[in-house]
């Protein structure tokens, strides 16, 4: 995947939670933009602690762009519409 593709959906507004799939069958997912870092070949995904959605991030894993095969919408309340609303 392009780093600006990545990009485009982490800008959004309102932010729409997504899971993100690797090639070897592992989902992350995104809930909170700043959890997400993007580099020219490769990401930091910040891991929130066991129960957490948002910041801050208890670990993190880097994934080479080039092994993520797609992007799937939550199902989940957005966050930092600043409004009070999904």
């Amino acid at each position: 995947m392009p780093p600006a593709d990545l990009l485009q959906v982490l800008r959004k507004r309102p932010f729409e939670p997504f899971r993100l799939e690797v090639s070897d069958g592992t989902a992350y997912e995104v809930r909170h933009p700043e959890l997400v870092m993007v580099g020219l070949g490769s990401i930091l995904i910040g891991i929130p602690a066991s129960g957490q959605t948002q910041l801050p991030y208890e670990r993190f894993e880097t994934v080479d762009l080039r092994h993520v095969v797609k992007l799937i919408p939550l199902s989940a309340p957005a966050v930092g519409d600043g409004n009070g609303q999904s």
